[in-house]
């Protein structure tokens, strides 16, 4: 008995640690999309968009990870998830801008 209330208790409790790691991989995603399409001018951050997602993008994994490990909930999932692709994003980003430009 005592066991299905704390499984009760689990599954309605939202992970913070899911959410932080949604945020980091919410705000990098931003900084890509204005950085190739250029909506907001920040030339004083330069080419540092494309670079973050390769430090960030880990932490922020490393964060949904841990979470998973204590609620295991979706949005902790989809942390390391969205965190895994944001990471990837400036390496596509580089091999298809060689294999285009051919420099």
């Amino acid at each position: 008995m005592a066991n299905s209330n704390v499984e009760v208790k689990k599954q309605g409790k939202s992970s913070v640690l899911g959410g932080i790691s949604i945020a980091f991989a919410v705000v990098l995603a931003a900084l890509v999309i204005n950085f190739l399409t250029g909506i907001v001018p920040l030339d004083k951050l330069q080419g540092l968009p494309m670079v973050m997602p390769l430090v960030l993008g880990p932490i922020g994994a490393i964060i949904g990870f841990i979470g998973y490990r204590m609620n295991k909930d979706k949005l902790s999932l989809g942390g390391i998830i969205l965190n895994i692709v944001m990471f990837l994003v400036p390496i596509v980003y580089n091999i298809v801008g060689t294999l285009v430009s051919g420099v």
